[in-house]
């Protein structure tokens, strides 16, 4: 590799911000299936078909600071995918940390969240085109399950 090259790469690399914000450290070993979760439970909301995201939640979800579980959950699913629909939101970005790293570079969350998020689990930072939510997902049998659910 050229001199030139070499000096733009690391350049680049020094450049852009956030770089490290899905380093190995920083993200769950399997973040890749968290980040699969959340990005079909997003998905599911704003394409208006919240009985897809159902299966993807744990028995028990915090929204909000208000836990919910079975027709009540769902009923206030179908009111967040139909308040995304007219809002016309768009996933634009999605980060996935562990809870400490999340902690860490946040501090501590907020007291709807604050017993949602604990180590071993995994906090996805969502970026639509007019807002932001953090989900929070934790192992399930198989699969990661969304347990948590803020602005």
């Amino acid at each position: 590799m050229s001199t030139a090259r070499a000096g733009a790469l690391a350049l680049l690399l020094v450049a852009l911000p956030g770089a490290r914000s899905l380093a190995a450290d920083a993200a769950p070993r399997d973040a890749y299936l968290a980040e699969l979760v959340a990005r079909s439970f997003f998905r599911g909301l704003l394409e208006g078909q919240p009985e897809t995201v159902l299966p993807l939640c744990a028995a028990e979800v915090n929204l909000d600071g208000e836990r919910l579980r079975g027709p009540a959950l769902g009923a206030r699913l179908r009111e967040l995918s139909t308040r995304a629909r007219q809002k016309g939101l768009r996933l634009r970005k999605l980060v996935v940390l562990t809870a400490e790293e999340a902690v860490r570079r946040y501090g501590p969350p907020p007291s709807r969240l604050r017993g949602s998020v604990v180590p071993g689990r995994a906090v996805v930072l969502a970026r639509f085109n007019q807002s932001g939510v953090v989900a929070v997902l934790a192992r399930g049998p198989g699969l990661w399950r969304v347990t948590a659910l803020t602005d």
